[in-house]
């Protein structure tokens, strides 16, 4: 009969390979692999040898009912990896494993290694609710507008990976908008090289900074939003003027302000004529 193994593997440790990842592995008859090159490198490792078919986010829309009907057809135990993790957590395999239930086949999880969970557990923030949001747009005002959706669900604790690249202009980007916010990075998780950075974004932003290696590696970052006040639902029909003077009775400068509002979609025009607006008025008030 047709099984789909749902296998998690190491995230940087081989030693964090399991007994029964392994005999998942040892059992298949293929295995459906993120990277083909990449599953074959840990497969050698353990010196064991099966067949290995690619199926990632480009090709997993047609690779899927393919697989599926083959399962079927030859009663085929397939072992579903990513890279590195558990698949369908930010990676590839979840259309896969919808096919599967779809055609009545038998979905096993081999639970294992987690970059959410680990990080989540050597943060210490109280998760027992937390949201992971993936990779956030590398856009600075599409990322400020992922920061703050995430800010105003009201759940305290966010996940997100990052690219070494992107990593300080991700914590730079959390401190601008919530200085008191605590923050969590935690670059290469189980590896040779692991570092896990944990304060204020101010004081993570310096020390991610002065690493010379800092643009190495794979970053999580976990923010701790309760210590902040409760987010305040945006009122949609509040004026452009009005969100800038609200952000200037926060403590921020009118151009931060005025970045803050232009972060969260208004029109570039607008904020520059609302900025304009308050400049005038504040200069009024103070004559």
């Amino acid at each position: 009969m047709a099984r789909l193994l749902v296998v998690a593997t190491p995230i940087g440790n081989l030693n964090d390979l399991t007994p029964r990842m392994r005999e998942a592995l040892e059992s298949c008859d293929l295995v459906a692999a993120e990277d083909t090159r990449v599953t074959q490198k840990l497969l050698s490792h353990f010196d064991l040898k099966k067949p290995l078919i690619s199926c990632h986010r480009h090709n997993e829309d047609f690779r899927a009912p393919q697989l599926i009907a083959r399962m079927l057809e030859e009663d085929l135990t397939v072992a579903l990896t990513c890279d590195a993790g558990t698949p369908a957590i930010s990676d590839p395999g979840h259309l896969l494993v919808r096919a599967a239930w779809e055609a009545g086949i038998s979905v096993t999880p081999i639970c294992g290694p987690s970059a959410v969970a680990t990080a989540l557990s050597c943060a210490g923030f109280d998760a027992r609710s937390f949201a992971f949001f993936g990779f956030p747009p590398r856009e600075k005002k599409a990322l400020c507008e992922a920061l703050t959706a995430a800010r105003e669900t009201g759940i305290p604790v966010a996940v997100f990976y990052e690219s070494p690249h992107r990593i300080c202009a991700l914590v730079e980007c959390v401190g601008s908008l919530w200085p008191e916010a605590l923050v969590c990075v935690c670059a290469d998780l189980s590896k040779k090289f692991e570092w896990i950075l944990r304060g204020k974004p101010e004081d993570v932003l310096q020390a991610l900074r002065a690493n010379p290696n800092v643009e190495k590696g794979e970053y999580c970052l976990v923010v701790d939003f309760s210590p902040l006040p409760a987010p305040v639902p945006a009122q949609p029909a509040a004026s452009a003027p009005a969100q800038i003077l609200e952000q200037m009775l926060a403590g921020r400068s009118l151009e931060e302000a005025a970045e803050i509002v232009g972060a969260r979609g208004t029109a570039r025009n607008e904020v520059y004529r609302a900025k304009i607006a308050v400049k005038r008025f504040l200069e009024r008030d103070d004559g």
